[in-house]
């Protein structure tokens, strides 16, 4: 290889990005602007999400959000208690989980899709 090659490809920034997780503790707080995929294995913790997430994936019980922004929500587990600010995609697959929302991100309600029992899915 080249020299100036070599130094072109150490030069580019790296363009795949990790997911952020959260799998423990008391929870925390993520600006989406760092990286903008949020999974959260979890449970019973708080958790503050900034920014325009793409995609939240909450697998765990008694965890509470406050969310700003995002694509899609998906919670698989129960229990979950989330208030987003706008969001295009609710999922759910649980139960006794509760989700408020104030408007559609690009739309103006988003999808709603929930298996399990007592739920609650309400706009603000």
């Amino acid at each position: 290889m080249r020299w100036w090659a070599l130094a072109l490809v150490l030069a580019l920034p790296a363009t795949a990005l990790a997911d952020k997780s959260f799998s423990g503790g008391k929870g925390g707080s993520w600006d989406c602007k760092s990286d903008p995929v949020v999974v959260i294995t979890g449970g019973s913790a708080h958790y503050t999400l900034k920014g325009a997430c793409k995609s939240i994936n909450v697998t765990g019980g008694h965890n509470t959000l406050s969310i700003e922004s995002s694509g899609t929500l998906d919670i698989t587990g129960a229990s979950n208690t989330a208030t987003i600010d706008e969001v295009d995609a609710i999922n759910i697959n649980g139960a006794q989980n509760k989700v408020s929302w104030k408007k559609g991100k690009s739309q103006p309600k988003p999808t709603v899709s929930q298996l399990g029992q007592k739920n609650v899915i309400a706009q603000e």
